[in-house]
């Protein structure tokens, strides 16, 4: 597997598998650790919109750390609401097509509209309203993402009805 990386300031780096982001990240951010994540979950809302086309990117911060993918393609869940413990509901897979570093303060009204945020005010809020206090400082993890081709836009109606569905249970 290979994902492009960029950082906010894109550096020439190709292609990078796992291991070799890993490294490369331990060099680029020597504070943070780096991480390796495994699946998505998110809010049924946001999930909705990736269906229909309205987002292709999920910001992700995690305190003292940088992410980087596990795997191109990660497991999709959805919780109806964040602040509970709700068991997730895998509805899909998400390509992975490059991940990008930026600080809070770095974030743009574009990065808000492939996040599915019609501003970088509503997206900041959001990210707040997620993870809590993050500084402007703070590097937060930005996933760039297609649908897996088995979930990818233009599959019959079966198929949009099925998510459909799981999106309605995970809301509750």
């Amino acid at each position: 597997m290979k994902v492009a990386f960029h950082s906010a300031k894109p550096i020439d780096q190709g292609s990078l598998a796992p291991s070799e982001l890993k490294a490369h990240l331990c060099n680029k951010f020597p504070d943070l650790d780096a991480v390796e994540r495994h699946r998505f979950v998110m809010v049924a809302d946001l999930a909705e919109l990736i269906f229909s086309s309205r987002k292709s990117s999920t910001i992700r911060y995690s305190k003292g750390a940088v992410e980087y993918p596990s795997a191109q393609e990660l497991p999709l869940f959805v919780v109806s609401d964040h602040r509970e413990k709700a068991v997730p509901t895998c509805i899909g897979a998400l390509h992975i097509g490059a991940v990008c570093y930026k600080t809070l303060a770095e974030l743009s009204d574009s990065d808000a509209r492939k996040d599915g945020f019609a501003s970088k005010a509503d997206l900041v809020h959001a990210l707040h309203t997620f993870y809590g206090d993050i500084q402007a400082s703070d590097v937060l993890s930005v996933f760039e993402f297609t649908l897996s081709a088995a979930q990818g836009a233009g599959k019959t109606h079966r198929r949009h009805k099925q998510v459909g569905d799981r999106l309605a249970r995970a809301a509750g």
